[in-house]
């Protein structure tokens, strides 16, 4: 069966608004190359489909961003 191939990373900055206002922003992909994750083979004993891969799983980059008051 294939292996899944599914990278999820983060990118984080960090400011001192003031002494005591910290201001985190961040920046998260999920899925981040965008690979396509297949589906399983088909183990049927019908010579035209066995082995076969017919069904992916097409889960589409997704960026979410986000800002975090910290005091």
């Amino acid at each position: 069966m294939p292996g899944l191939n599914n990278w999820d990373f983060a990118l984080m900055n960090d400011t001192r608004v003031t002494e005591r206002l910290l201001a985190q922003f961040r920046a998260e992909f999920f899925n981040g190359w965008n690979h396509t994750q297949f589906g399983y083979a088909s183990t049927a004993l019908v010579p035209a489909t066995f082995g076969k891969i017919t069904s992916v799983q097409i889960d589409p980059k997704e960026i979410q961003f986000g800002l975090k008051l910290i005091w």
